[in-house]
């Protein structure tokens, strides 16, 4: 009998990653072990981004009742820097009245604490991928797939993480202190799943796709560098990004693309972009109406890759192609290219300060193989730890 699987994350808003995490998961799994899982995807509340490339997800109430009814086996934090998220900030994502609501800096710092989101989304302790066993009526397992936000988890909350039945990290400072901090050594630095995507969707894929409309796959043929930056990251330097990115046009003859990787609220790349277009006058592309595939294929068939997005950079590292992020407050960033950065890569660059490493970038002939060396680690580090999820889950139950 299979294993019946939930697959939890916040995927129930559009943003690039958080979709990529159960994609990756179930492709991998069912590499792995061929035929031994259902799997069935869970957020905060129900939501459906079939049409964007994602999929259907079931509601935090709908998981507890599955598993209170014995209907799933374990749940696998699916990814992300999810650890400390709170039901209240995770859930002004979702909802844009609460997002303006939760933000507005004039509500009291008590209402941003209070407990009726959680006890509205059905929650019962204070993190919601911070899986309690004791949350439900029935016995389960419960595995972190490479997860973030571990580092300085309140001592309070670590006897919880304790209780899981496998512990995975994607970057060093999460994987030390929770080492340093509970009773056990069994703790896994692997790299996010997302670093596989290049097998789930080959390159050469995206030019038949019929996900993929024909002016999107025109935009491959040309040569082009592709830009992101969220709303809420690029420091109110707009025209200092319109500059270089206008030299950069010139200088390579290479249209600038300015593809959102995140619309969901507390990103909202798609407003700077903009912005950015206007100022770029002639140099460069605008895209919207975005899906999984086209953000993706857009990315495998660029010259370079800048931007804020974690998962942007790992899918050019997926693809072999050579990336800049931006923003060293992006701490998130800053620690998983210090684990896993290619050479020359690893440095996060300045908002207004990207130009000469993008020249780098642009001239450096063997940057490619320096790329495919480290995702190739990448990648087989990641498949070890599929493997020992997959035992995780199976043990037991052998036959």
């Amino acid at each position: 009998m299979k294993k019946k699987i939930a697959l939890f994350g916040p995927h129930d808003r559009f943003n690039y990653g958080d979709l990529l995490f159960a994609i990756m998961l179930e492709h991998g799994l069912n590499k792995i072990s061929p035929n031994r899982f259902d799997f069935k995807k869970y957020s905060l509340v129900e939501a459906d981004f079939s049409a964007k490339g994602g999929f259907k997800t079931f509601s935090y109430r709908h998981l507890k009742k599955d598993i209170n009814n014995n209907e799933i086996n374990t749940v696998i934090v699916a990814g992300g820097e999810c650890l400390s998220a709170n039901w209240n900030g995770l859930y002004s994502f979702i909802s844009p009245l609460y997002f303006k609501i939760f933000r507005h800096p004039r509500v009291p710092a008590f209402f941003k604490k209070n407990t009726w989101v959680k006890k509205l989304l059905g929650g019962t302790s204070d993190n919601p991928f911070l899986v309690n066993k004791a949350d439900f009526h029935k016995d389960i397992k419960v595995i972190y797939n490479s997860v973030g936000g571990g580092n300085n988890l309140a001592k309070s909350k670590l006897g919880i993480l304790e209780k899981g039945d496998y512990l995975s990290f994607r970057e060093k400072r999460s994987s030390q202190y929770i080492l340093d901090n509970i009773q056990r050594d069994d703790i896994f630095l692997v790299p996010d799943c997302a670093i596989i995507m290049d097998e789930v969707y080959p390159k050469k894929d995206f030019l038949t796709s019929s996900k993929i409309r024909s002016d999107i796959k025109e935009i491959f043929k040309e040569k082009y560098i592709f830009f992101q930056i969220s709303r809420y990251k690029n420091d109110n330097k707009l025209e200092e990004i319109a500059q270089q990115l206008k030299t950069l046009s010139e200088n390579y003859n290479a249209k600038i693309l300015l593809c959102p990787i995140g619309t969901a609220k507390g990103h909202e790349d798609h407003i700077p972009l903009e912005v950015i277009h206007h100022k770029l006058k002639g140099h460069s592309i605008l895209i919207e109406n975005i899906s999984v595939e086209i953000i993706m294929g857009l990315i495998a068939y660029s010259q370079l890759y800048i931007g804020n997005s974690l998962h942007g950079i790992i899918t050019a590292m997926s693809y072999r192609l050579p990336y800049i992020a931006l923003n060293k407050k992006q701490l998130k960033i800053v620690h998983y290219l210090d684990c896993w950065g290619a050479d020359n890569l690893q440095e996060v660059q300045d908002i207004d300060g990207f130009l000469e490493k993008a020249h780098f970038c642009m001239r450096k002939e063997n940057l490619s193989q320096k790329i495919d060396e480290k995702t190739s680690l990448q990648k087989n580090l990641y498949y070890d730890s599929l493997k020992r999820i997959s035992n995780t889950i199976l043990e037991n139950d052998r036959t």
